[in-house]
């Protein structure tokens, strides 16, 4: 079995549970709003479901048989293009609830913890950007030297 293949699967092992039991929340109470701890949960079960899949891919990968890089691929320059984005996005969105929240037009308590599960997703979503950039720039000089 591919190692891409193996990742997906990973992934998809783990999203299932959650589509599950948001399924069963949305079907069971459909007159009543969900509740508090809910979208908390969902945010913490997607960042542990990234980070998971981050770390046992790079399991998986060293198993796998290393392939020389030519070119970078047109679907990663998308991907990265959509990351640098979402990181644009998310940044943005951080700073402008920091500041509704100084002046007061938020309410802390429920600002605090999505700005940190924001700021988590922007670090997630860097490192990982940096990261590939900085893996396609070694293997790109690598075979040179």
């Amino acid at each position: 079995m591919k190692p891409k293949t193996k990742i997906v699967a990973l992934i998809f092992g783990l999203i299932l549970p959650y589509i599950a039991m948001v399924m069963y929340f949305g079907i069971r109470m459909q007159n009543h709003p969900l509740p508090t701890w809910f979208p908390y949960f969902g945010l913490s079960y997607m960042l542990g479901t990234i980070i998971l899949v981050k770390v046992f891919s790079r399991k998986i990968s060293r198993t796998a048989q290393p392939q020389t890089v030519k070119e970078i691929q047109p679907g990663r320059i998308a991907l990265r293009l959509c990351t640098g984005y979402l990181v644009a996005v998310w940044s943005g969105l951080f700073v402008y609830g920091s500041y509704l929240t100084i002046i007061g037009h938020l309410e802390w308590r429920r600002s605090v913890p999505a700005g940190a599960f924001l700021l988590a997703f922007i670090g997630l979503f860097s490192r990982l950007l940096y990261s590939d950039i900085k893996r396609t720039r070694q293997d790109r000089t690598s075979p040179t030297q």
